[in-house]
């Protein structure tokens, strides 16, 4: 049987991650085996530099909300919207 491994552990070929069950994986908890949109390391070093669990999933809320409207918008990501709204006001 084939153990779900996260990103990073895809990604680094570490083997068997249990997707957070105990082990020591900054990633697991919050991370199944997508396609990163700000690419692994920069998500891992952001991660690792959290130590409290809830700093963790504050940051991979930001991150999940930045990455989904980077998947709408490429190029202005959560700005775009604001933007259109503003101009909407101005006018």
């Amino acid at each position: 049987m084939d153990l779900p491994i996260c990103a990073a552990c895809n990604f680094t070929n570490n083997g068997p991650c249990t997707l957070g069950s105990g082990n020591s994986c900054v990633m697991a908890p919050y991370f199944s085996s997508t396609e990163p949109v700000f690419g692994v390391e920069n998500v891992y070093k952001i991660l690792s530099r959290l130590e409290e669990p809830w700093q963790r999933e504050y940051a991979v809320n930001a991150l999940c909300y930045e990455a989904e409207a980077r998947i709408h918008d490429p190029i202005h990501g959560y700005v775009g919207p604001q933007m259109v709204y503003k101009n909407i006001l101005n006018n």
